[in-house]
């Protein structure tokens, strides 16, 4: 019977414990793991080892990836010249994407959490360059090159290896797809996650025989309920002429369909904004969370959520490579009072999305969406700072 082959990635030496338990776990979960150190990898002798690792990704079925404080050795084929050159680790994550293998990604939570101070340092300061100055489209990354460069010479890492980790880790989380990341203080974090993964992998595999039965049957029965009710709407709006036949009065599926658009775009908006406004996750035991992920000092007038939709052009132009970007950033000219110290960040698609919308609309929409927004805003007022959780930060 074939059993899933796991490629464990990660530095050696200082996440040997991890990787020593991580082997165990594989084991006991009744997979196989393909570990350098532990002779599970086949190195040919006309091929460097490095190399073999990277060729052994493909023959597994999933990749796991630690990162820890260690940018690890730099693989033997990379370019001298090349400022930062990628590390055996890194060279095999990019391996993974190539073969678009199932990932599981696991970042040491105060590294992420240090890297991400840094990211919103460095998106600050980018954002503030070109506010102020005008940049050719096919000049953009070029110039945010040069900024990163500059920011990077003065910015003080705690440690020399993370301007190495945190370049990493921008790559990490440039994926868009196939990309499952959670932060661990040790082992056991990363067992559970793995643990929860596996057991909800399981549960779609027993269950996907009877969705897609599910998915093939509701858009019928969608479609006739719908084909049902235009039916009823042809027979109500019929008039008779002298010949007896039956003409129709288009104007009622008119004003259904306009109907249906209007509230299909309403629904949008709601989930953008709450999604901008909002967050929801799940925790180590499986239970969902949400909360509010930021809060202000006093009311949002309505020129200034206007303002805030017509910037959201140069907002969404500057962090176009970014996955996620910081409330701070977002509501850069807000009164900001606090906002949740671990869901500080909105995603880029929705912001992305929220932006198009707006693009899209008529100047008398346009107006009516920042109307929207602002109401929206001005449910997060602080009425109450004394009754703030712990979580917040207050400025």
């Amino acid at each position: 019977m074939a059993i899933p082959r796991i490629f464990v990635s990660s530095t050696c030496y200082d996440l040997q414990e991890i990787r020593f338990q991580l082997r165990n776990f594989i084991r006991d979960f009744g997979y196989d793991a393909a570990m350098s150190e532990f002779d599970d990898i086949f190195y040919g002798y006309d091929k460097h080892v490095q190399d073999a690792c990277l060729e052994e990704i493909s023959k597994c079925q999933m990749f796991v990836l630690v990162v820890g404080n260690n940018y690890g050795s730099f693989y033997h084929q990379e370019k001298k010249e090349k400022k930062i050159p990628d590390s055996v680790t890194l060279r095999e994550f990019r391996r993974a994407l190539e073969t678009k293998i199932s990932k599981h990604t696991f970042i040491n939570k105060f590294v992420d959490y240090d890297y991400k101070n840094y990211k919103r340092a460095l998106d600050k300061k980018t954002l503030n360059y070109f506010q102020n100055h005008d940049v050719p489209d096919d000049e953009t990354n070029e110039k945010k090159t040069h900024i990163k460069v500059d920011f990077d010479k003065n910015y003080h890492f705690p440690y020399d290896s993370y301007r190495y980790v945190f370049y990493f880790l921008e790559i990490i989380y440039e994926q868009k797809e196939n990309n499952a990341v959670n932060t661990f203080e040790n082992y056991t974090d990363i067992k559970e996650s793995l643990k929860r993964q596996w057991a909800g992998f399981m549960y779609e595999s027993l269950t996907r025989k009877e969705k897609n039965v599910s998915s093939l049957i509701q858009p019928i029965e969608s479609k006739i309920d719908r084909i049902e009710k235009n039916i009823s709407k042809l027979f109500e709006s019929k008039t008779a002429n002298e010949e007896n036949k039956l003409s129709f009065d288009l104007t009622v599926l008119t004003r259904e369909n306009n109907l249906e658009n209007l509230k299909s775009i309403q629904e949008k908006i709601h989930q953008l904004l709450n999604d901008i406004i909002y967050y929801s996750d799940s925790t180590e035991e499986g239970q969902a969370t949400s909360g509010q992920r930021i809060f202000f000092d006093k009311r949002i007038e309505f020129e200034l959520a206007k303002v805030w939709m017509q910037e959201l052009d140069i907002l969404i132009s500057s962090f176009k490579w970014s996955k996620f970007i910081h409330v701070e950033t977002v509501f850069k000219d807000f009164p900001i009072h606090s906002y949740d110290k671990w869901y500080n960040e909105v995603s880029y698609t929705t912001l992305f999305e929220l932006n198009s919308l707006y693009k899209s609309l008529k100047a008398e929409d346009k107006n009516n969406l920042a109307n929207t927004v602002m109401n929206e805003l001005n449910k997060n007022i602080i009425d109450n700072p004394l009754s703030l959780e712990d979580d917040i930060l207050p400025f």
